[in-house]
C-alpha cells in the first residue's frame, strides 16, 4: 500500500511539473529530461513510470481532466439546485488563478491533439463529458419544473456548451474583455433566462 500511495504521489508530482513547463514553454518544451528537471529527480527514474513522452504527455492531460471533474463533484454537493448547477458550470471556466493556468495548459493540449494521436481519446473524451454534464444538468432543472417546456434540450445544450466554451477562450486570451466575476454572472444570467416565464404553464 505505502509503495501504491508513494507512486500515485510521484504521478502527481510529475503531472504538475509537466504543467509547468507547458506554461512556461509550450508543449515543445515537454520532454522527459526537462520533467525530471523541473521536478527535481532523475531522468530515469521519470522513465520508470513514463518510458515515453507520449506516455507522459497523455498522463498529464488525464490529470488534468480530472482535477476539474472533482472540483465539479464538490460543487455537486451544493444543498440548492440552482447554485449548484451554476457553480458546476462555473468549474467549467478559467476564473481562478489556478484554473486559468490550467485551462491554458488544457487548451496547449487540445492543439496537440488534433495531429498527435496519442491524446485525441482523452481530448474526445473531455469534451463529450461536458457535453453530458450539461445535458445532465439541464434535464435535472426540467424535471423540477426550472427549465420552459418550449426548450429543445438538445439544443440548448449545444448553445450552452458553446457559450462556455466561448467565455473560457476569451477570459484566456482576451483577459481584458470579461472580468471573472462578469463571466460568473453570465453564467447565472444564462440558467435564470431557461427558467419558465410568469403565468407559462409548463407542467
Amino acid at each position: 500500500m505505502v509503495n501504491r500511495i508513494d507512486a500515485a504521489e510521484r504521478r502527481r508530482v510529475l503531472a504538475e511539473a509537466t504543467w509547468r513547463i507547458i506554461l512556461r514553454d509550450g508543449l515543445p518544451g515537454v520532454s522527459v529530461r526537462a520533467v525530471a528537471a523541473e521536478a527535481g529527480l532523475a531522468a530515469g527514474s521519470v522513465r520508470h513510470f513514463f518510458p515515453s513522452q507520449a506516455e507522459l504527455m497523455n498522463f498529464a492531460m488525464t490529470a488534468l481532466v480530472e482535477t476539474v471533474a472533482m472540483r465539479i463533484r464538490a460543487a455537486a454537493e451544493i444543498p440548492d439546485l440552482r447554485e449548484r448547477v451554476a457553480a458546476m458550470l462555473v468549474e467549467l471556466l478559467p476564473v481562478t488563478d489556478r484554473t486559468h493556468a490550467e485551462f491554458a495548459a488544457y487548451l496547449e493540449f487540445l492543439d496537440r491533439s488534433r495531429t498527435d494521436a496519442s491524446l485525441q481519446a482523452v481530448a474526445d473524451e473531455s469534451v463529450t463529458a461536458v457535453r453530458e454534464l450539461i445535458v445532465t444538468v439541464l434535464t435535472d432543472l426540467r424535471r423540477l419544473g426550472m427549465v420552459r417546456a418550449d426548450l429543445d434540450l438538445d439544443e440548448e445544450a449545444m448553445r450552452l456548451h458553446a457559450f462556455v466554451d466561448g467565455l473560457t477562450l476569451q477570459l484566456l486570451v482576451a483577459p481584458g474583455l470579461n472580468s471573472r466575476d462578469r463571466a460568473r454572472g453570465a453564467v447565472q444570467r444564462w440558467l435564470k433566462d431557461l427558467a419558465p416565464r410568469r403565468g407559462e404553464d409548463d407542467a
